[in-house]
């Protein structure tokens, strides 16, 4: 999808600012997968930063609408170009970056959900500018094979959390569901959801795509559960409709994961209930 002319012009700007060391656009737009509803991910690595009279300046004439230091996640500017298309503009410090991205790639150390999806981000990065270089050996340092370790830890702390931990997402979404617990319920789907697609791409040494087609990038995999895509359109369907249908579906999920998971004999030992508590222990 060809950028908008003001995108064109603000990365125009942004390269001309001493500060901006690199900048890369991300997203579906960097991968080819935007369509009309896709809004621009710009990152923008500096050295030092860049004051908010600079950034007003850059921007003048660009946007409808624009927010500054926004906090939610990442140090960020949001806005809305004036043909009405959103961008997000996140200022990293190249450096920093590499400390976020070791303890997972080089660490093997997992998370409860979206482990490796940093690790994706700056992989799918399309470079836009690189003044010195750094940013594309930062994206050469880290493009290697999907570590088996990685993979194990994974497997091994989302097997506990979805199933077989104590608590696990699976028994407090019984409980929530059996309440009708509707907040409850849908932290908890949320919760398990996340986490059931950071193992399923863990189990195929997938780095993960991001929150968003989560279903259509789990379709490309080669290990999947057996008819998975109907399982989750079945329990979002009952979930606040048909409680007692909703329970059941996510008991076939369940099920047909740990059949994944006995298949590939990744966690052995998860069977007995110490072992389970000592992950939640270390």
């Amino acid at each position: 999808m060809k950028e908008n002319a003001c995108f064109d012009t603000l990365v125009e700007r942004l390269i001309g600012c001493d500060p901006v060391e690199a900048i890369g656009l991300g997203g579906s737009r960097a991968t080819g997968k935007a369509d009309i509803h896709s809004d621009y991910d710009l990152y923008v690595y500096v050295t030092e930063e860049m004051p908010l009279e600079i950034r007003k300046q850059l921007f003048d004439g660009l946007f409808r609408i624009m927010e500054y230091d926004n906090m939610f996640w990442e140090r960020e500017d949001d806005g809305i170009f004036k043909d009405g298309i959103p961008i997000d503009i996140l200022y990293r410090r190249i450096g920093d970056f590499d400390r976020t991205l070791e303890p997972v790639v080089t660490g093997h150390q997992p998370y409860n959900a979206y482990t490796t999806c940093m690790w994706n981000n700056l992989l799918n990065t399309k470079i836009l500018f690189d003044r010195s270089g750094r940013l594309t050996q930062l994206k050469q340092k880290y493009d290697i094979p999907y570590p088996e370790e990685l993979k194990k830890n994974i497997i091994k702390r989302h097997q506990a959390l979805l199933f077989d931990g104590l608590p696990n997402y699976a028994d407090q979404l019984r409980k929530a569901i059996g309440r009708k617990d509707l907040p409850a319920m849908n932290h908890r789907a949320a919760g398990f959801m996340e986490t059931y697609f950071d193992l399923l791409f863990a189990l195929n040494k997938t780095t993960h795509p991001g929150e968003k087609r989560m279903v259509q990038e789990a379709k490309k995999l080669a290990v999947v559960p057996e008819h998975f895509e109907q399982d989750l359109e079945a329990f979002f369907s009952h979930l606040y409709t048909d409680p007692q249908k909703a329970a059941a579906d996510l008991d076939r999920i369940e099920q047909r994961m740990k059949k994944i998971l006995n298949e590939v004999q990744i966690v052995p030992g998860l069977d007995h209930p110490e072992d389970v508590r000592a992950l939640f222990e270390e």
